[in-house]
């Protein structure tokens, strides 16, 4: 069942678009992860999704029926907390809801000790920490537990403990009783640890590749049916396209071939370089190779070992011309 339907929805302010979605289906009881840059246009489309905010034109429509406006709560990245205690600001909501108020203190109570902060309960959220702040702003969400859950950037400026503290919270309610939640986050690893569903935002749009490999480029004609797109200091990529002049462009690092070897192949980019490093993202080994422009790609496991490839050791980046997106 779908939830959200977004048609031909911008949001401008002024004469900027901050966001240009022509369509997009969110279906219920997933749990979307929304990733890019700053500026891509992540937060403003939380807040049409939380009705917090309308479009400048086009609907966002919210398909499922049984739902209202009650039934979706969003954290802000920097939310506001009352000066009172941690204990009042998480049970805020809860007053407005027709909850008692032991009911209401047993709630948060559950919530509260999940994120290690019930025993801070009768103090002054002033005198709290960043991180601590964040937590009790978590709470105050997950307490309404609420059918669609919105988050901006839940784990921004939280450590390493903290921040896997909170995307646990979060999994485990994703899915649950038919929850959504739909989160934001600058953190490519982040988003493929919590979801296959990774929803790639640039420029105020969804994007269908991923965010990787992405170069602003000046495309001008060339030959074989391609386009030059000069990135910088005379790098060179071809590109198939109709479009010339200032654009950007990318490359799904799933299509950008490692090999020991030039190979011989209908590719028109191969570019000699040095791995720079290596890691892991969902089920794909990272490699990161710098051509005098930097590429990633990923390779199977079963590809990386009979490679057997190590950081400083020279590759050669492949890529067909027909895999490079300009928008």
């Amino acid at each position: 069942m779908c939830l959200y339907e977004l048609r031909d929805v911008r949001k401008c302010y002024g004469e900027l678009i901050a966001l240009d979605i022509p369509l997009l289906r969110l279906k219920n009881g997933y749990f979307y992860v929304i990733y890019g840059p700053n500026a891509a246009g992540k937060t403003t489309l939380l807040n049409l999704l939380a009705f917090l905010d309308s479009p400048s034109s086009g609907e966002v429509i919210l398909t499922n029926e049984n739902l209202g406006r009650k039934d979706i709560t969003m954290l802000m990245q920097n939310p506001y907390l009352f000066r009172t205690t941690v204990l009042k600001n998480v049970i805020f909501g809860l007053k407005y809801r027709s909850i008692r108020k032991k009911e209401q203190e047993k709630l948060a109570k559950s919530i509260m000790e999940e994120l290690g902060i019930w025993r801070l309960k009768d103090e002054s959220v002033m005198k709290l920490s960043g991180g601590e702040r964040k937590k009790v702003s978590i709470a105050r969400a997950l307490v309404l537990d609420t059918r669609v859950l919105i988050l901006d950037e839940p784990t921004a400026h939280l450590d390493r403990n903290e921040a896997d503290l909170i995307e646990e919270i979060i999994e485990k309610r994703a899915g649950k009783g038919g929850k959504s939640i739909i989160m934001t986050t600058h953190d490519l690893n982040q988003a493929f640890r919590l979801t296959d569903n990774v929803i790639f935002m640039n420029e105020g749009k969804v994007v269908n590749t991923q965010l990787w490999n992405i170069f602003k480029a000046n495309l001008t004609d060339g030959s074989e049916g391609t386009k030059n797109a000069f990135i910088k200091n005379g790098f060179v990529i071809k590109v198939v396209t109709d479009v010339t002049g200032q654009r950007r462009i990318a490359i799904d690092p799933r299509n950008v071939i490692i090999s020991r070897n030039c190979m011989v192949s209908s590719a028109l980019n191969s570019f000699r370089g040095k791995i720079i490093n290596i890691g892991k993202i969902n089920n794909f080994i990272k490699l990161n190779v710098d051509t005098g422009v930097e590429f990633s790609s990923f390779i199977t496991e079963d590809s990386f070992k009979k490679l057997s490839l190590k950081p400083g050791e020279e590759v050669f980046v492949t890529f067909k011309a027909s895999s490079v997106e300009v928008f």
